[in-house]
């Protein structure tokens, strides 16, 4: 059973994956793939729709420490968290993660307070690039134009507040996520490359809206398939991008799980081709905390 599922979401993310640089290509056909990917944003939607009930009978509520580690194609991502509550189900706590790829990294500090089907957190998160530079200013940019290092290294501080909510639907699930952004640092008069949202802003003002539906393909909800679309808008440029794309989510354990997510550009100011595509979630999430009743790796 375990290496049908395994094999199933090999599949479908496989078959996600050839289907976004199509549509994207579509915008730009002299545009490569990146050499490089960047985490995805921390919260999908879909991570709310992976949570275990197990969590939620495997303990009490408590004070814990909790870890996920993720790990993806070309990035690894471990986040940290102290709370009280159950944790990866119902707490409120502090938490924290460090993000890195070829191309960068990130930095996250906040505070989460989360329920079943909702959860709202807010924090700083500090992005550094080791090939990105801020932009001069343009009504619409290329991918080569974002390569130019025309002004300093990119570095800058996020601050974020974001909501996320899901409930059942039709055999499944519809969920949100909003998330709203202030850009701290960038130097007077230059535009940025946002690393977690892939796309070209004004600071220092970004927001993102995304809403989905994951479909239950067996009766325990362990493997889930589905689409989502988003909307980032930038106030400073007036400009809005929309993506579309498939997504795939199997829960592999009560511990471990495993994501797939394919947003390709429909609508944008901009030609960058698989750049300014979220094509990096793809890959394994293991959860942890203190007082698990029922510990096991994976």
């Amino acid at each position: 059973m375990a290496l049908r599922r395994t094999l199933a979401a090999a599949a479908a993310a496989l078959a996600a994956l050839a289907l976004a640089p199509a549509g994207a290509r579509a915008q730009d056909p002299a545009d490569l793939p990146p050499p490089a990917a960047d985490a995805p944003p921390v919260s999908s939607g879909v991570d709310l729709l992976q949570k275990r009930s197990y969590w939620a009978r495997s303990a009490g509520a408590r004070p814990f420490v909790s870890a996920v580690l993720e790990l993806g194609v070309i990035y690894y991502r471990p986040s940290l968290a102290l709370g009280y509550g159950k944790p990866h189900w119902s707490w409120l706590g502090i938490e924290g993660y460090a993000s890195v790829s070829p191309s960068g990294g990130a930095e996250y500090v906040g505070l989460r307070a989360a329920l079943p089907s909702v959860e709202i957190r807010g924090g700083a998160r500090y992005a550094f690039s080791t090939s990105q530079y801020f932009l001069e200013p343009r009504a619409s940019y290329t991918r080569r134009e974002t390569e130019l290092m025309q002004g300093p290294l990119s570095r800058y501080v996020a601050g974020e507040i974001e909501v996320s909510g899901s409930i059942p639907l039709l055999g499944g699930s519809l969920f949100g996520v909003a998330t709203g952004y202030a850009v701290l640092g960038a130097p007077e008069g230059f535009y940025l490359y946002e690393e977690a949202l892939h796309t070209v802003m004004k600071p220092p003002y970004l927001y993102r809206a995304r809403l989905g539906f994951m479909g239950e393909m067996d009766k325990f909800g362990e493997l889930r398939f589905g689409a989502a679309a988003e909307v980032i808008g930038n106030p400073g440029r007036g400009s809005v991008v929309v993506r579309v794309g498939p997504m795939l989510a199997i829960a592999l354990t009560h511990h471990l799980d495993a994501v797939a997510t394919a947003m390709v550009v429909a609508a944008t100011p901009d030609r960058l081709g698989l750049l300014g595509a979220d094509l990096g979630q793809l890959g394994l999430r293991y959860r942890w905390a203190t007082g698990d009743r029922w510990p096991e790796f994976p």
